[in-house]
C-alpha cells in the first residue's frame, strides 16, 4: 500500500511511519502548510516528497493517510478522507471540542471508511502484560488504580497552538485520554463520575495552558481510578517522562513502569507483581504479536475488527471532553 502524512504537528506520527515502512508499505511524502519544523525534518529523514496540496494526494494514488494535524483540525482532514474513500489513522486525541464530536460521530455512523487513532498504550508490552494479569485472574477483583504521566514540556519544540485549550484541548483531553482508554480496556466499564482539576503555574503569556492536572474517576462497576498528568518532568531524564500504573486487587497489586526504571537510567519497562504469597518480582513482559498499524491494515483488508474500534475512539474522545467540562480551574502563577 501507498501511504502519506496529512498534518505533522507531533513526533507521535513518526511511530505510524516506522511501523508501514517495516510492513513493507511505500511512504510518499507529507502535506503540511504550516511552518513547523517537522514536516521538513521528516521529509529529509524519510527523503519523501514535502506535498504542495492535497490534490498532490490523489494524484500519488495514495491507500491510507496518517493524520496529525493540529488537535482541531484533525477532523477535517478525516471529512477529506471520508469524501475520498481513504482509510485514515489520526493521532490523539481526533477531537479538543464537542462540536468536533459531533462530526466524528455523523462520519462513524455514515460508515463510508475505517478510522483508527493512535491509542498506542495498548499495543505496548508492559501495558499489554497489566491486560494479561486482569485476564488471567491473576490481580483478582480489581478494586483501584492510579495513573501517573509526568511529561518534559520542551518548549521550544512545540507548535504554537500547543499552547492555546481551545485548538490543544488540554491536559485532560490531549494526555488523559490514553489512562480513560486503558480504564476502560481493563475493566470493561465505563466512566461514570468525575472530579478534576488543572492548575496554572507557569507561563503567564499563555493564560489557556494549564501546565497539571488530576481527576478521580468512578467507573459504573464501583472501580475507581486517580490520573495524574503534568508538564514538569526534569529536562535531564532520560526518558520523555515517567508513566507509572498502580493497580490494587484482591489478589495482588501491580505496578507498571512504562518508561523504565529512571532512578536506574534504564528505559527497560518494568512490571512488578506482589501477590499474598509471593514478595513482590519483575515478571516477563507478553509479546506484543501485532503493531498499531499492523492491525490498522488488517482491518482495512477484512472485516475482523480492531483492537481499538470506532466505539473506543468515540467513546474515549467523549469522556474525557466530559470529564474536562467538569474540571475546576486553579491559577497560582510561580
Amino acid at each position: 500500500m501507498k501511504f502519506a502524512v496529512i498534518g505533522c504537528q507531533h513526533s507521535h506520527i513518526k511511530m505510524f511511519i516506522d511501523e508501514m515502512i517495516e510492513l513493507g508499505h511505500e511512504f510518499a511524502g507529507i502535506y503540511d502548510s504550516s511552518d513547523f519544523f517537522l514536516p521538513k525534518q521528516y521529509c529529509d529523514e524519510y527523503k519523501v516528497k514535502r506535498l504542495e496540496n492535497l490534490y498532490d494526494i490523489l494524484d500519488s494514488g495514495i491507500d491510507i493517510v496518517g493524520n496529525a494535524d493540529r488537535n482541531d483540525k484533525k477532523i477535517d482532514i478525516i471529512e477529506w478522507c471520508e469524501d475520498h474513500n481513504i482509510p485514515v489513522m489520526t493521532d490523539k486525541p481526533i477531537v479538543s471540542n464537542y462540536e468536533n464530536l459531533k462530526r466524528l460521530k455523523d462520519i462513524i455512523d455514515r460508515k463510508k471508511i475505517k478510522i483508527g487513532m493512535m491509542l498506542t498504550e495498548r499495543f505496548s508490552p508492559p501495558l499489554r502484560t497489566l491486560k494479561q494479569l486482569v485476564e488471567d485472574d491473576v490481580i483478582g477483583e480489581l478494586i483501584d488504580f492510579t495513573f501517573l504521566k509526568p511529561h518534559k514540556l520542551n518548549k521550544d519544540l512545540r507548535p504554537a497552538w500547543f499552547f492555546d485549550k481551545n485548538i490543544n484541548g488540554g491536559l485532560i483531553i490531549d494526555i488523559l485520554i490514553h489512562d480513560v482508554d486503558l480504564m476502560r480496556w481493563y475493566t470493561g466499564a465505563e466512566v461514570a463520575e468525575s472530579d478534576a482539576r488543572l492548575v496554572k503555574s507557569i507561563l503567564a503569556e499563555y493564560p489557556g495552558f494549564f501546565d497539571n492536572a488530576t481527576a478521580s474517576i468512578l467507573m459504573n462497576n464501583g472501580i475507581t481510578a486517580s490520573l495524574k498528568a503534568d508538564w514538569h518532568m526534569p529536562l535531564a531524564s532520560a526518558s520523555w517522562g515517567d508513566g507509572r500504573i498502580f493497580v490494587t486487587g484482591t489478589k495482588a497489586r501491580v505496578e507498571v513502569r512504562s518508561t523504565g526504571d529512571i532512578g536506574l537510567d534504564s528505559n527497560t519497562p518494568l512490571v512488578l507483581l506482589t501477590t499474598h504469597e509471593n514478595k513482590t518480582e519483575a515478571i516477563p513482559l507478553v509479546k506484543v504479536e501485532q503493531t498499531l498499524s499492523e492491525d490498522f491494515i488488517n482491518y482495512i483488508n477484512s472485516s475482523s475488527l480492531p483492537l481499538i474500534t470506532v466505539e473506543d475512539i468515540y467513546t474515549s474522545n467523549k469522556t474525557v471532553l466530559n470529564i474536562d467540562k467538569k474540571a475546576k480551574q486553579t491559577v497560582r502563577l510561580l
